[in-house]
């Protein structure tokens, strides 16, 4: 599945979510702030998952299925945001790759 598959599927899943009477919206800006809220979500999985080192493995996997899970919701968000204002994920996610290939090389526009 390629990125543009992924936010076709994403805003139609939010959209069907958001017609049956869900609290979510499609529109940009309230996307923005779902996806805020989804970090905020991820950091503090990621938190429980870091700070209980001392866990036995079935409860560390839970904390890291967790972390994983919010991790995609943000994703999601981002690939909801760019269906919906018609941008090409594919392209955006190449062009970002190549940027950051040549910082690390010391050739980008920042080191």
């Amino acid at each position: 599945m390629n990125f543009n598959d992924i936010a076709k599927a994403s805003y139609e899943t939010a959209r069907k979510r958001q017609e049956n009477g869900a609290n979510i919206s499609v529109k940009t800006r309230d996307m923005f702030k779902h996806c805020a809220t989804e970090v905020v979500e991820a950091m503090e999985a990621y938190t429980r998952m870091d700070c209980y080192p001392q866990l036995n493995k079935p409860e560390q996997e839970i904390f890291k299925d967790r972390f994983a899970s919010e991790l995609a919701d943000i994703i999601s968000c981002a690939a909801i945001i760019a269906h919906a204002e018609g941008i090409d994920l594919n392209k955006a996610m190449s062009s970002c790759l190549e940027k950051n290939r040549l910082r690390a090389e010391g050739r980008g526009d920042k080191k």
